[in-house]
């Protein structure tokens, strides 16, 4: 009986070791880049005023080109993700090739958050926040997209999942999506980032008294409900709750002198608002075609001193803005430290009378030390912007009176 011949083993076809290796080594590069460009992001101190500002309505040439940096950095990650997540779920070697479109996206829009955060850019501490807030949200929902596929958690296991199964990619995508559209929404300039940080501290100072005129809706606690009655242990929980939420006949007096001084300050940002369009329209662009060098020089100092008062106005608007939270952090029922409340009362008036005298008095302050009291100019201001300033700073003077003497009798009372 003669020996069967062996048929020969079909040797199956599998990528090299070498493969899975380098498209792993692509994607961790890629991570670490992305990581270094994170924490570099992170460093830049945003809470730093801006020393000079170089422009209101008009953008410098280094303004522009480091914006169009971040919006073309961002609309390459947007459409590159894509193309990463579909070709690596299928070809994971040929996926990892767009890690290099991906991270020079990002490197765009790194770059020109950096170029802003450069001092002799003249960028505003507004802008500037907008512009780091959005930059570290686009690097961070790349940097969870690379990840899925570095660590395997976006590759399908099997026929099934790659059909319809494994959706983390995709997730991831979409939040790399949104978080380029909002780099593309950034605030481009001064005068857009500036605007839009005061209309949020409206915004945000309408949602602090509407929260706290509801409160003084509910009218004060009726004399059975302050806990004294025998049976107060055996009251529901959430009759107690609602005892909290709401103020004592004393209280009520206080609330309502607050909330009155809180509207003062929503008015005060809204005319900080209306000075800041009016100085911006009085800065003049100029250009090369000017042939007066003496009055070009003079135009320049000018606008210089205009932008610096701008910067400042702006941010004395900030600590009112800020200021709004702090006295409504105080104002909540039971009302404990009613010293706190007149210490903060105190501090948001002091806030509000430094932006009225900003305005009212707008004058130009010397850019230089030889410049002298004489060559001194006035920022004009349309009536309805000193009328409103006026009129707010002498009503703020009442709401701290009024706050103090509730105070007062409280204190009396108790």
């Amino acid at each position: 009986m003669g020996k069967k011949s062996k048929t020969p083993k079909k040797k199956t076809s599998t990528p090299p070791a070498s493969t899975n290796e380098e498209e792993n080594n692509m994607n961790k590069e890629t991570y670490e880049a992305l990581n270094r460009l994170s924490l570099a992001l992170n460093d830049l101190d945003d809470k730093i005023e801006s020393t000079t500002l170089s422009h209101y309505r008009h953008l410098t040439n280094e303004v522009s080109e480091a914006h169009k940096m971040m919006t073309s950095g961002a609309e390459l990650i947007k459409a590159t993700s894509t193309k990463y997540t579909l070709v690596g779920k299928v070809d994971v070697v040929e996926g990892a090739k767009l890690t290099q479109d991906l991270r020079k996206g990002a490197e765009l829009v790194s770059t020109g958050v950096l170029v802003l955060f450069d001092s002799s850019i003249g960028a505003s501490r507004s802008y500037r926040a907008h512009a780091k807030q959005s930059a570290r949200g686009v690097i961070a929902s790349l940097m969870r997209l690379v990840q899925c596929f570095l660590d395997g958690s976006a590759l399908p296991a099997n026929a099934a999942e790659l059909r319809d199964g494994n959706t983390i990619g995709a997730q991831r995508t979409g939040a790399v999506w949104e978080a380029c559209d909002g780099m593309v929404k950034v605030p481009k300039g001064n005068r857009a980032a500036m605007r839009r940080e005061l209309l949020t501290w409206v915004v945000e100072c309408n949602e602090t008294m509407q929260e706290f005129q509801d409160t003084v809706d509910l009218g004060p606690l009726s004399d059975g409900n302050h806990g004294d009655d025998d049976n107060a242990e055996e009251e529901d929980y959430d009759d107690f709750r609602d005892d909290d939420d709401q103020y004592t006949s004393l209280e009520i007096n206080i609330a309502t002198a607050c909330l009155a001084l809180l509207k003062c300050s929503r008015g005060t940002l809204n005319v900080a608002l209306k000075a800041c369009e009016c100085a911006g329209e009085q800065i003049i662009q100029l250009t090369d075609e000017t042939d007066d060098e003496t009055k070009k020089e003079q135009q320049q100092r000018r606008n210089k001193a205009i932008l610096a008062w701008m910067n400042r106005l702006h941010s004395s608007a900030r600590k009112v803005g800020d200021g709004v939270t702090e006295l409504g952090m105080t104002m909540y029922p039971p009302m404990q430290d009613l010293d706190g409340i007149l210490k903060q009362v105190a501090v948001q008036k002091e806030a509000l009378d430094v932006i009225h005298e900003i305005i009212l008095d707008a004058i130009l302050l010397p850019l230089e030390e030889e410049d002298t009291q004489e060559q001194q100019e006035i920022i004009s201001m349309t009536e309805e912007v000193t009328e409103l300033a006026g009129k707010i700073r002498n009503a703020s003077l009442m709401r701290e009176k009024e706050v103090k003497d509730a105070v007062a009798a409280a204190l009396l009372k108790r």
